[in-house]
């Protein structure tokens, strides 16, 4: 039994894979015409674009160069490298000084009229006391 109706299974999921091969010639031939009229300019996306992309892109495999047409497919695989090797960048320099400190140091500023130079003398000194006992 099984024998009289895979012919026919066949012959249903052929048919509907051409259609949709159809239905995709016919939508890059749409967009194809449409990107004609627009003027050319620099695409951007924005990371939730990126991100859907990338999604679809990869249920289609390595196919998905033939048919992205947004941007060019270095830029899609640089996307898809980064997604994939993405580190948190490192943030260079000195660390800020904490907000508790700063505002301390602006209180002591303004009650005592002392500028920059007396209060981080004032400060070392106390620091000095504090961590060796002169």
């Amino acid at each position: 039994m099984g024998r009289l109706y895979q012919p026919l299974l066949f012959l249903f999921a052929r048919s509907s894979r051409n259609q949709l091969i159809r239905q995709i010639e016919f939508l890059k031939a749409e967009n194809e015409m449409l990107r004609k009229r627009v003027p050319r300019q620099k695409t951007t996306l924005s990371h939730e674009e990126r991100a859907r992309l990338l999604k679809l892109g990869e249920s289609i495999g390595p196919a998905v160069a033939k048919l992205i047409t947004i941007v060019h497919p270095h830029t899609y695989r640089r996307w898809l490298w980064q997604d994939k090797h993405h580190t948190p960048k490192k943030r260079m320099g000195r660390p800020r000084t904490p907000a508790a400190i700063r505002d301390l140091v602006l209180k002591l500023a303004r009650e005592t009229g002392w500028g920059y130079t007396r209060i981080l003398g004032e400060l070392r000194s106390c620091f000095k006391t504090y961590l060796f006992g002169v």
